[in-house]
């Protein structure tokens, strides 16, 4: 995981984009940082559930370097993420995605690409 983030950090400035993400909570406990990120090792460890990630969030120093001392549980992402506007994160993934085309690592002659993200499969290729 720690390669991972070095990568991602490295190729997309994803730590610069994360920190602009926000919510409409006033003062929060867990920053919204902290859920997207839980969120992000969520798929990066290819589990099911938010259960699953809250179990994995709990181990002690498990994804502190990630995710930050301050961990949410399975609730709290979920209610962050309905607060989140969308909007925020398709812009960051569109900024992503330049980076990608410009890193040739997506070859599409086509003008529009997108991306669909399932997390409710039960066998990965």
């Amino acid at each position: 995981m720690a390669r991972f983030c070095r990568y991602a950090d490295k190729v997309f400035a994803l730590s610069k984009e994360i920190v602009a993400l926000r919510d409409r909570r006033p003062q929060p406990q867990i920053l919204t940082p902290a859920v997207w990120s839980s969120v992000l090792a969520m798929f990066a460890m290819r589990l099911g559930s938010l259960n699953a990630l809250e179990s994995e969030l709990r181990v002690p120093q498990r994804l502190d370097r990630l995710v930050g001392p301050d961990k949410p549980g399975a609730d709290t992402i979920g209610r962050v993420y309905g607060l989140m506007d969308p909007m925020q994160q398709v812009q960051m993934l569109s900024r992503i995605n330049h980076r990608l085309a410009r890193n040739k690592a997506l070859h599409n002659a086509w003008p529009i690409r997108f991306l669909a993200v399932d997390g409710h499969e039960f066998f990965s290729q």
